[in-house]
């Protein structure tokens, strides 16, 4: 979870990815009525969300994600359809269920857990994408493919890119040092060692196991 953040700001861009998916836009009265909120609490979370830089507003106007909050809702909504899904189809909850518990749990289970119940389900139902993480995110043993690559640091992207970890490449994760000490991964044949803050910037997709 983004730590600046919190569940129910995580709540706010779920609901304006749903709605502008559905109408093109999310205007305040659509999001405080599919959230159960009063409007004035509405308008207070999307300034809230404005400043995070996740989505744009003019005034009065509907709220539309940025490239930046479009990720991190696309994230979350991920999270809870791998969740209900797991839910239903693993241990057999009811749908209705399955989704009130969804809604809880996605703002709090860890990656790993998230990992482990993803690669219990097809693709299809784990989501119309593949599963993605960040490579800090995997655990020992699991292979991905890399997506692309993030980040705010020039030099470090282009360390990374340096070291092999390009789009297309698939890397499986070797050993994780304790105490959040560096990842060892192995790519094209080679053992790298990457620190947590620059496996950060990779993003990959679960390949799922045999």
């Amino acid at each position: 979870m983004d730590a600046s953040l919190s569940p129910a700001l995580e709540d706010y861009l779920e609901t304006i990815l749903q709605l502008s998916e559905e109408t093109g836009s999310a205007k305040i009265s659509e999001i405080a009525r599919k959230l159960k909120i009063a409007k004035p609490s509405a308008n207070q979370a999307i300034n809230n969300l404005r400043r995070e830089g996740m989505v744009l507003q003019e005034r009065y106007g509907p709220v539309y994600l940025t490239e930046k909050g479009r990720s991190k809702a696309q994230e979350v909504w991920q999270r809870h359809q791998i969740i209900s899904s797991y839910l239903q189809k693993v241990l057999q909850v009811s749908p209705v269920v399955a989704e009130q518990d969804a809604c809880m749990i996605e703002h709090i289970i860890s990656p790993e857990t998230l990992s482990k119940m993803a690669l219990r389900l097809p693709q299809a139902v784990a989501g119309k994408q593949p599963v993605q993480l960040l490579l800090s995110d995997l655990i020992t043993g699991q292979k991905a493919k890399i997506v692309r690559l993030g980040g705010k640091e020039p030099r470090v992207k282009k360390r990374l890119l340096e070291m092999g970890l390009v789009p297309g490449a698939v890397v499986e994760v070797e050993r994780l040092a304790p105490l959040d000490g560096p990842l060892e991964v192995l790519l094209k044949g080679y053992h790298l060692s990457l620190r947590r803050d620059e496996a950060s910037y990779v993003m990959l997709e679960l390949i799922p196991e045999d």
